[in-house]
């Protein structure tokens, strides 16, 4: 699974750093969609923040100033430069104008993505049931506000075609300007005017490729920000159907649960000595449900009632990806021996580092 850059909350960062396992009924939770609590959550998670780092630019060129008429074919020149620049800072305005609305748009469609997403993390970071539809109906809601995104990002990128031809215009523009100084029959006035205009026309061209610089930009962080939204969008689906939220995507321990349970104190070392079972995770289709029910069969067989103890093992020298991946597929392995009717009560998780291990892989122990 594709790691993010999307922060997650400290409940999450809490349960990833204890390495606790995770039950919670649904009572735990007040509605889904009736919270306050739910509310603060998501309000409180863009507050303040930039949300995807756009600039912040309101770009104004300067005004094209007034001539007199001097008679001759060079002042004839002069005031057309001055009608062809003017057009272009208008068409500049129209431009800053549109970039800030398509700003506007993409800030408040981030904003609420924003507020969907912290609605499902604070469901399931409690837990919820397996395949919740009304989790995946939020989680509908977070796909079409990127697809929202995704049509800002097309609007910046034909905003940046029209400031680019007229960036090109500008530049054909300050090169005539240059040109007519070299024109014969010309009156002082005349020249004088074209200083001006060329002093006008280059800081409009400074204007205007810097308008254009910020487009780019805003469509690169755009691009940036849709592919994380993507990539986490994933992440919750997996989530979803698991029931439960962290880091791992494990399962969080509750209080009332580690009280009658201490097996699930997120503090135990790690299981040792030989593992009832092994999982490699190294390609990208591991199949090994059937192994692991036969393993787990077996072992109930011989010991009605036993525990397990299911951890994610990643290289010593492992990336930190590496051991959340590990995480990830030993909240899968937990999830599956769930759904071959051993309560939850009776699974515990945690992690390790070996030397050996060359890739994610998930341990399973009896205790």
């Amino acid at each position: 699974m594709k790691n993010t850059a999307v922060k997650f909350s400290s409940l999450a960062l809490l349960a990833f750093l204890s390495s606790g396992c995770t039950y919670s009924s649904d009572a735990l939770f007040p509605s889904l969609l009736g919270d306050e609590t739910q509310e603060t959550v998501a309000s409180s998670s863009v507050k303040g923040q930039d949300v995807i780092g756009l600039g912040t630019t309101n770009f104004e060129p300067v005004n094209v100033s007034k001539g007199g008429s001097t008679g001759t074919f060079v002042g004839q020149k002069v005031a057309t430069f001055r009608e062809e620049l003017s057009q272009l800072q208008n068409s500049i305005r129209a431009s800053n104008d549109q970039l800030q609305k398509i700003r506007g748009s993409v800030i408040n469609n981030a904003l609420q993505y924003h507020k969907v997403i912290g609605m499902i993390e604070a469901k399931l970071q409690v837990g919820t049931t397996p395949g919740n539809p009304q989790m995946f109906q939020l989680l509908q809601s977070a796909q079409n506000n990127i697809q929202v995104m995704n049509a800002n990002t097309n609007s910046l990128n034909q905003l940046a075609a029209k400031v680019t031809s007229d960036t090109a215009m500008t530049t054909y523009l300050l090169d005539s300007i240059r040109t007519a100084y070299t024109i014969s029959g010309a009156v002082d006035e005349d020249h004088r005017q074209l200083r001006i205009l060329e002093n006008e026309a280059n800081q409009t061209s400074i204007t205007i490729n810097s308008l254009l610089a910020e487009i780019n930009n805003d469509v690169l962080r755009q691009k940036q920000y849709i592919e994380t939204a993507n990539n986490y969008i994933m992440d919750l689906n997996q989530a979803i159907k698991v029931g439960s939220y962290g880091v791992n995507n494990a399962p969080l321990i509750s209080s009332q649960v580690s009280a009658v349970h201490p097996a699930y104190a997120g503090n135990n070392p790690a299981a040792s000595g030989k593992p009832l079972f092994v999982a490699k995770f190294n390609k990208s289709k591991v199949n090994y449900k059937q192994g692991l029910k036969q393993a787990v069969s077996s072992a109930v067989s011989r010991k009605p009632g036993v525990m397990f103890e299911v951890v994610a093992v990643s290289p010593v020298n492992g990336s930190r990806l590496a051991a959340g991946n590990a995480r990830n597929n030993a909240a899968a392995v937990f999830q599956d021996i769930v759904e071959m009717g051993i309560g939850a009560d009776k699974i515990s998780l945690s992690s390790k580092t070996s030397d050996s291990a060359t890739s994610s892989e998930v341990h399973v122990y009896v205790k």
